[in-house]
């Protein structure tokens, strides 16, 4: 049976193995190439020593571990929030999330709305958790302001939830949060995703609450341990009383077995790496606007400039397979990918890290001028 999506034997900071075959690699979120880093590796093989592979319990019960409540404070301490909160998944923190601000008792009087507002692009993470923890939810154009602050006002008095990514890393574009946050009630909170930001924007890479100077209690972020930072799970973190709503109201916290003590090691390791070796995002950049240089010299329309993503929009689905089936043959993997809420016409996705070098960015330039149709969509 024809697999539907590669299933490789080994993968290093800029290669895969397929079939067989060592490729150059543009593909997945491992913007600052810590998944491989040995320190990173040797943090999680100490863990596995010590605790095992597994978390074996829920957080709540017996699934504790040291390791968690570490990881939580360089967590905290990276983000100069109050506090913060680890999970399983970065989707499963927006869900518990929105479970403790929907459930939280005093988060709203009993007989109000629970209204959530949300950018039209978001996440697909962020709409199934409104939708799973019970708000009525309304979505407001890409990016829209006009349209976001129309409905504020509608909904103002229900101390709406105001949901969004902070790096829309597939359509190249940052929520506008400042905007967001300045026009937000009071009594409403702002959930930021900001899984793609983190690792890549601010000017040390701590994403748009950084890049912004955004410094609210009323902020929550949410995001993914598994993209810039190279190792898996998810987090929260906010004000002292948003954690400690999440730790006692959302089931998907409660209900759920602890993140593995090894990915907890790699995660803390991470951070630890991000700050000591500021020259990785340095790289990061430099590799970032190598590629949308790129971009522009072969034809195609660049957005997201400050982002290490390039889309390539094909007339059709079967157009990207096509032009990722070329690349591949020239020993370059960069996957065509169908994405939840994008065109319905074919992508191929090309992602870069802080560990490519000038020579392998352009020979993935080289080899699209060859490939590339006329004209691709541009």
């Amino acid at each position: 049976m024809k697999r539907a999506v590669p299933a490789f034997s080994s993968t290093g900071p800029t290669s895969v193995r397929l079939d067989g075959v060592d490729l150059l690699s543009f593909h997945g979120c491992g913007y600052l190439g810590l998944a491989h880093d040995p320190h990173v590796r040797a943090a999680a093989h100490e863990a596995i020593d010590r605790f095992g592979v597994s978390g074996l319990a829920s957080r709540n019960t017996s699934g504790n571990l040291e390791l968690h409540e570490r990881l939580e404070e360089r967590l905290s301490e990276f983000f100069g929030t109050e506090a913060a909160l680890v999970l399983t998944d970065g989707y499963l923190a927006d869900i518990a999330a929105a479970q403790a601000l929907r459930h939280a008792p005093g988060q709203l009087p009993d007989d109000a709305d629970r209204v959530a507002l949300h950018d039209a692009d978001v996440h697909p993470s962020i709409t199934d958790a409104l939708s799973s923890a019970g708000f009525q939810s309304f979505g407001y154009g890409a990016g829209d302001m006009s349209h976001a602050l129309a409905l504020l006002d509608l909904h103002k008095d229900g101390a709406p939830l105001v949901a969004t990514d902070g790096a829309f890393a597939m359509h190249g574009r940052l929520a506008p949060a400042a905007e967001l946050l300045r026009h937000l009630p009071t009594n409403a909170n702002l959930l930021i995703d900001d899984s793609h930001g983190v690792g890549v924007v601010g000017r040390t890479g701590r994403g748009v609450v950084e890049l912004f100077g955004l410094d609210d209690p009323r902020i929550i972020l949410t995001g993914s341990l598994a993209k810039a930072l190279g190792s898996a799970g998810g987090f929260i973190a906010g004000s002292a009383e948003t954690v400690e709503a999440v730790r006692r109201h959302a089931s998907s916290f409660s209900g759920t077995t602890a993140l593995a003590p090894p990915l907890c090691a790699a995660a803390i390791t991470s951070l630890d790496l991000i700050e000591a070796e500021p020259e990785r995002l340095e790289r990061l950049r430099a590799n970032i606007g190598q590629l949308h240089r790129t971009a522009r010299r072969v034809g195609l329309r660049s957005t997201g400039t400050f982002l290490p993503v390039l889309r390539i929009e094909m007339e059709s689905e079967d157009d990207a397979r096509r032009l990722s089936a070329a690349l591949h043959v020239e020993g370059i993997f960069a996957p065509a990918i169908r994405y939840h809420g994008a065109s319905t016409r074919g992508l191929v996705r090309c992602a870069v890290t802080s560990e490519h070098t000038a020579a392998e960015l352009r020979r993935l330039e080289e080899t699209l001028i060859r490939h590339l149709p006329e004209p691709p969509i541009r």
